[in-house]
């Protein structure tokens, strides 16, 4: 199980460990103020902060995120 903060509030994750972070907020918790761009990590449509640090969420595995704040 994959933990992480997400605005302040502790979430937990069950599912497949390769799946992208931008997926989990968009689909699991209905943040959809994240977007989807190129889903490659270019266009910076998917920026989230990790721990204080932009990261392109749309190839950031939920692995990845673990333990970590946003």
């Amino acid at each position: 199980m994959i933990q992480l903060t997400v605005n302040g509030l502790v979430r937990h994750f069950d599912g497949d460990p390769e799946m992208p972070l931008l997926w989990y907020l968009r689909d699991e918790l209905r943040l959809t103020g994240t977007k989807y761009g190129c889903g490659i990590g270019l266009c910076g449509a998917c920026t989230v902060h990790l721990d204080g640090a932009a990261t392109r969420s749309c190839v950031t595995p939920m692995s990845g995120a673990a333990g970590v704040r946003s």
